[in-house]
């Protein structure tokens, strides 16, 4: 079986400076859906290509990484490319969701990056409701 990369704050730069697809878990030893799910995470990373970077970040031994990234829920799957989150999927979810979700970024989908990159990054505007602003 792979061995799942544990990331914290002194090594995750190899995430964001890797030259292609990485996947990153974050989850907490006491999160009971955590725990439940990662068995299924472990199998479906071990199927990946062996050029896809796999890690898992403990949040309480990683604070700061959750903080920048944002991490609410947990587990929380995030998907890199060329060092770029692109994709946040919260929650668990069956592994079909994460092969869907690489796939469509080796599919090379530059309107799908573009437009996830947008939404990650997105500052709530009245103008667009979609952001969860009301007038």
């Amino acid at each position: 079986m792979r061995t799942l990369t544990a990331y914290n704050e002194d090594n995750f730069r190899q995430i964001e400076q890797y030259k292609g697809i990485s996947v990153v878990r974050f989850s907490a030893p006491w999160c009971p859906p955590c725990q439940a799910s990662e068995e299924m995470f472990s199998q479906f990373a071990d199927r990946l290509d062996r050029d896809i970077q796999v890690g898992k970040v403990n949040v309480d031994q990683a604070p700061v990484l959750t903080t920048k990234y944002e991490i609410w829920g947990l587990p929380s799957v995030l998907i890199f490319h060329e060092g770029q989150l692109v994709k946040r999927i919260p929650g668990v979810k069956p592994a079909s969701v994460y092969a869907q979700a690489i796939a469509d970024i080796k599919k090379g989908s530059n309107a799908l990056l573009t437009w996830n990159l947008l939404m990650l990054n997105r500052v709530p505007d009245r103008r667009h409701p979609e952001c969860g602003l009301n007038e």
